[in-house]
C-alpha cells in the first residue's frame, strides 16, 4: 500500500512560483494564470494527514474553493457527513453538508469541498479562531487545521489579485 507524504503533497502544490510566500502554518502560491492558492497545515505537526486549500481565482464572480484534504489509506472517510468547527467550536450552518470524496486509489487522500453557500463561514473563521476542523458523527477529527497565518495568506491572495487586475477598459 502506498502512503502519500502530505510534504510531496504540499511540495507538488506550490512548486515553481517565483511567488510563493509563507505566512506561520500556510503557504501561498500565486501565478501567472492570475489565482492563488493557499494550503494551510496542522501546527507542529510533522506527521499531519491532511491539510486545508483555498483557491481563489480573479475573477469576481470565481467562486472560493475550499477543500479539506486528508491521507486515508483505508477509505473510512468517504460518504459520512462531517461537522465544520472553528476551535473545536460548530461553526455556520454547515452541520453534515461536507463529506469525503472516495479514493481514486489504495492509500489516496479523500478530498472534501466546502459548499460555496459557507466560504463566508470560513473568511471569519480565519480572523477569529485559532483552528478548524472537520469532525466526524462519533467525534472523530478527520483534520484539524491550524489558522496561525490564515488571515495573513489571505490578505497576501487579495493584494496579488488586485495588482493582476487587468486595467478598466476606456470610456467611449
Amino acid at each position: 500500500m502506498r502512503r502519500l507524504s502530505i510534504a510531496l503533497v504540499m511540495t507538488t502544490l506550490l512548486a515553481g512560483s517565483a511567488t510563493a510566500e509563507t505566512f506561520k502554518d500556510w503557504q501561498v502560491n500565486c501565478d501567472t494564470s492570475r489565482q492563488c492558492q493557499a494550503v494551510g497545515l496542522a501546527a507542529g505537526d510533522p506527521d499531519a494527514k491532511g491539510y486545508l486549500s483555498i483557491q481563489r481565482r480573479i475573477e469576481a464572480s470565481a467562486p472560493v474553493e475550499v477543500r479539506f484534504s486528508v491521507v486515508d489509506p483505508t477509505g473510512v472517510l468517504a460518504g459520512h457527513p462531517y461537522v465544520l468547527l472553528a476551535d473545536g467550536k460548530p461553526i455556520g450552518d454547515v452541520a453534515g453538508r461536507v463529506t469525503f470524496s472516495d479514493l481514486e486509489e489504495e492509500g489516496g487522500l479523500a478530498e472534501a469541498t466546502l459548499p460555496a453557500d459557507a466560504t463566508s463561514y470560513l473568511t471569519q473563521a480565519l480572523r477569529r479562531h485559532h483552528s478548524l476542523q472537520l469532525q466526524a458523527a462519533d467525534g472523530s477529527l478527520a483534520v484539524n487545521v491550524s489558522l496561525a497565518g490564515a488571515a495573513a495568506a489571505w490578505l497576501y491572495m487579495d493584494d496579488h489579485l488586485a495588482k493582476n487586475t487587468p486595467p478598466a477598459e476606456p470610456a467611449t
